[in-house]
């Protein structure tokens, strides 16, 4: 009965907190201004998990450079081993609070990610893999969906990797889940899935790593 009753209730508030909603951008901007993180997949064990799936990827695989799209506040990026990383994010507060954090480190570069003026930038962000960890479903908007994972294909030279679930939904404020990959199968061409790694946590997070590669 309890849950029957707090469904309601959610089926009632979440239209009202979706027309509430300022944007994808706009929310991440504020939620750090405020002194928000990144959220739960940044921190614990789900964000060691996640570390240790990437450190292994970049030895095994000889990456020498990474560009991470959506790098948020900088905590899982501190449990990574990378020779040469660039991290984007939309958020302006977020990429200053990046570059002070690891100021001191000449091998990590932090920009901010305007998907409308990417074009601008892009050829000098290639990297060997490109990353979206957790990023997919926090992008409401269908246009920056669109540009976002254009990118996040066309900035990799050989790998991407995505951290997500992959299932489709409704908004309900700041997430809107999706089928990501069918998107990469009708319009990622040239790129294929190699590997889906399960998450070691399904209690906490519903997201798995998915493993794409470019055709030589």
């Amino acid at each position: 009965m309890e849950g029957g009753i707090t469904d309601k209730i959610r089926s009632v508030l979440y239209p009202i907190k979706n027309r509430l909603f300022p944007g994808s951008r706009e929310y991440w901007e504020e939620r750090y201004r405020q002194g928000g993180d990144s959220g739960v997949g940044s921190y614990g064990k789900i964000a060691e998990f996640k570390a240790e799936v990437i450190n292994e990827f970049v030895m095994k695989n000889g990456i020498d450079t990474i560009t991470e799209f959506g790098c948020g506040d900088g905590n899982q990026l501190s449990l990574f081993d990378v020779p040469d990383y660039v991290g984007l994010d939309v958020s302006e507060r977020a990429v200053e609070s990046c570059k002070e954090r690891f100021k001191h480190d000449d091998g990590k570069r932090f920009f901010l990610y305007e998907p409308e003026n990417f074009d601008v930038v892009a050829r000098r962000l290639k990297a060997d893999l490109t990353l979206s960890l957790d990023v997919i479903f926090h992008i409401i908007e269908d246009d920056t969906y669109e540009l976002y994972m254009e990118h996040l294909f066309d900035s990799a030279n050989k790998f991407v990797i995505i951290y997500s679930d992959n299932v489709d939904t409704k908004q309900r404020y700041h997430v809107k889940r999706r089928r990501f990959t069918e998107w990469v199968d009708t319009k990622a061409r040239g790129w294929g899935l190699t590997r889906r790694i399960k998450n070691r946590y399904p209690e906490i997070s519903e997201s798995d790593f998915y493993v794409y590669r470019k055709a030589p």
